[in-house]
């Protein structure tokens, strides 16, 4: 049979499933589709029954419920036992985390190290092991409280399973570890990203980690695509182009799109892909005069009470609508992801490329924003599309847009290793070595051991920590908070994330406690108060909901990402080189930054005089979006917190330990009850 003719005919199978066909045993295993065998038959041939013993050997051992690897899954399956070091290339529905998890089941190495692009990821895929007693003899985490590891027998015989990002990998010390058996790196199709780019320098690091400390096993998952510069790097390539579902493409009309979209989404699974919050925005004026029943329930009194009425994620949760994108608290995310999976009254989500990278949620029908424009993007676009259909769910994925994208993303795209070009390859290796160190630490006067540090806790290069203190020589015309955006923008250029201008409004709305209006102080305590203070400070005109995700994006990644690292490398310079040559008004920016940035997130809360093991907790129940408690917690509190956990743990063991004490009799019960209530129902 031909190639083509094979291909139709196997589509057409799968509609035939979709529909709730019953299909025989001998045409589902002739097109690989083994996994829709019915297990119950017992009227088969001679043949089919050979065929269902067949499959019976690809049972996926690590679930409780009986399902099978397809003959080409199983064949990826054997590549990992096989080879040592290997690039998994395959279509985003194909099931390579699946194929993982069962290598880990089967295998059991001691120690692994997998690497996820994003936190909403790492948070999905941990509870995924945790929830899998199959998988309890794993110490899972991403922080680590020990400086080293602890010459004891039950910290040598622990098998240690670290999930998070390279971020994270990063921060912890390397010898908590030990020697690594498996070394994971998810979405590896990043590596081609310029190491120019914070975030890619790190991965990019991390992937020459996995080498360095002799990894026994590498495995890079990625979707299909060529991929080229790793050669030298003796990588086993295992391609496929298997899919367990398939897809059907539809192109709609631009006046019909959310009316299709909303009579979809009324019955089955339904994402809308955004470019960016704006157009979940511009989705939620497109429908509102499509909506009929409007919802009050408690998630969205928290909201509305948290963030703002306004809030277009409130907007549209009242609608019955999700949302999921990067510019949220981390309990938002995983509470919308958990209704869309779970909860069969919530069918619609509208989500950003958060969907995309950050979780591996799925859903029956997928549609493209009518104003996505960035179509050469394939990448992105291919993974999103491959959030439609899904093995045991969903045979047939069908995709809605405005525009023919099918032979588009049918088109191989050819992936190129950053670090195989020598100038990016020499960002990562001059920073390690010596002589270029003190080149560099010479040229801007600073001690050539408090450089190295500098290169160990930030994880910058020399190029941009040269970037970042050129900034910082800089001369301001007034001190203030005002200056930061300013001189982040110079410090990361194309990677600064927003408009300095606009920033610079939006960071003093958010870290001052007051401004004045005459005589009068005015408090900015809530979103309210943000965004009168907008409205009155900023030339740009916004309606409310524009403002809030302005605060969102600034709140959720340009002050963490790009303004508090930048203070917290001027502020060590200033501590150990006081004399160091800052521009004018810099440091006391600096400074004012640190002091407003404690009060508004820690409140009373000394974080400095805090333990290593207190920060860690801090930091976890901040970066899950516990802000408006923080101020409020005790040394008593986290004591007992700090009680609950093991030496090694993770955000979601914070809240396992949250969650067990709310359950107590303690003086603190109603603390922890609230929280639970909060953040975690």
């Amino acid at each position: 049979m031909s190639g083509d003719k094979y291909n139709k005919r196997r589509k057409k199978i799968l509609e035939e499933l979709d529909c709730g066909k019953d299909l025989s045993i001998m045409e589902l295993g002739m097109y690989d589709l083994t996994p829709y065998f019915r297990t119950d038959e017992f009227d088969v041939s001679l043949s089919e029954k050979i065929m269902l013993n067949k499959n019976y050997e690809r049972r996926i051992q690590h679930v409780s419920n009986e399902l099978y690897f397809s003959p080409p899954q199983y064949k990826a399956l054997e590549c990992l036992f096989r080879e040592n070091r290997v690039i998994l290339s395959a279509p985003t529905s194909f099931g390579k985390t699946l194929l993982i998890k069962e290598y880990i089941y089967r295998q059991k190495p001691k120690n692994i190290v997998y690497i996820v692009p994003t936190n909403a990821l790492a948070y999905e895929l941990e509870r995924s092991f945790k929830e899998n007693e199959k998988f309890s003899d794993y110490t899972i985490f991403d922080k680590c409280s020990m400086v080293e590891q602890k010459e004891n027998e039950n910290f040598i015989e622990e098998k240690l399973f670290f999930i998070g990002t390279q971020e994270k990998y990063l921060e912890i010390n390397q010898n908590v570890m030990g020697e690594i058996d498996l070394f994971v790196i998810d979405e590896a199709y990043k590596l081609q990203e310029s190491v120019s780019n914070q975030r890619a320098y790190k991965l990019s690091e991390t992937f020459l980690d996995s080498m360095a400390i002799n990894s026994k096993k590498i495995f890079l998952l990625t979707p299909r695509a060529i991929l080229e510069g790793f050669d030298k790097y003796e990588f086993y390539m295992f391609k496929s182009d298997f899919n367990a579902v398939d897809k059907n493409y539809v192109v709609l009309e631009e006046k019909n799109f959310f009316n299709v979209l909303l009579e979809k989404g009324s019955k089955e699974k339904t994402i809308l892909f955004c470019n960016s919050p704006k157009q979940i925005n511009d989705g939620y004026e497109k429908i509102k005069d499509l909506i009929k029943n409007k919802e009050n329930t408690e998630f969205v009194r928290l909201l509305e009470n948290e963030i703002h009425p306004d809030w277009s994620v409130v907007k549209l949760l009242k609608a019955g609508i999700l949302t999921h994108h990067g510019q949220m608290p981390k309990y938002v995310q995983n509470r919308m992801i958990n209704l869309f999976n779970e909860n069969e009254n919530y069918h619609i989500l509208f989500g950003t490329n958060s969907i995309s990278e950050g979780i591996n949620t799925v859903t029956k029908n997928l549609f493209i924003h009518p104003e996505y424009n960035n179509l050469k993007d394939l990448l992105l676009l291919k993974n999103t599309i491959g959030r439609a259909g899904r093995l045991g769910r969903y045979p047939i994925g069908y995709i809605y847009s405005c525009t023919k994208i099918e032979e588009l993303v049918e088109n191989e795209i050819v992936i190129s290793l950053a670090i195989a070009n020598e100038e990016e390859l020499s960002e990562i290796e001059d920073s390690k070595d010596n002589e270029k160190v003190l080149q560099f630490s010479e040229k801007y006067n600073l001690d050539f051991d408090f450089s190295q540090q500098l290169i160990k806790t930030y994880k910058l290069s020399l190029t941009k920590l040269e970037k970042i203190l050129e900034a910082l020589s800089d001369d301001r015309k007034y001190p203030g908070i005002t200056n930061l955006p300013f001189i982040a923008n110079r410090a990361f250029k194309n990677e600064y994330p927003g408009l300095p201008g606009t920033d610079a409004v939006l960071i003093a709305g958010y870290l001052q406690a007051f401004y004045k209006e005459g005589t009068q102080k005015m408090y900015l305590n809530t979103f309210s108060d943000r965004i009168t203070y907008f409205k009155k400070k900023s030339k740009i005109s916004m309606d409310n909901t524009e403002i809030i995700n302005s605060y969102m994006q600034f709140i959720y990644s340009t002050l963490e990402y790009y303004i508090m690292p930048l203070v917290n490398i001027g502020l060590e310079v200033k501590t150990k080189h006081p004399n160091w040559h800052f521009g004018k008004n810099v440091v006391e920016s600096l400074d004012d930054c640190k002091s407003k940035y404690y009060t508004r997130t820690y409140g009373g809360l000394n974080i400095d005089d805090l333990s290593n093991e207190h920060k860690l907790i801090v930091s976890a129940m901040k970066d899950y979006g516990m802000t408006s408690v923080l101020k409020n917690l005790s040394e008593e509190i986290l004591d007992e917190i700090e009680k609950c956990l093991n030496v090694r743990y993770s955000t979601i063991d914070v809240l396992r330990a949250i969650n067990n004490l709310a359950q107590n009799t303690g003086i603190h019960k109603d603390f922890y009850s609230e929280l639970k209530k909060k953040y975690m129902i």
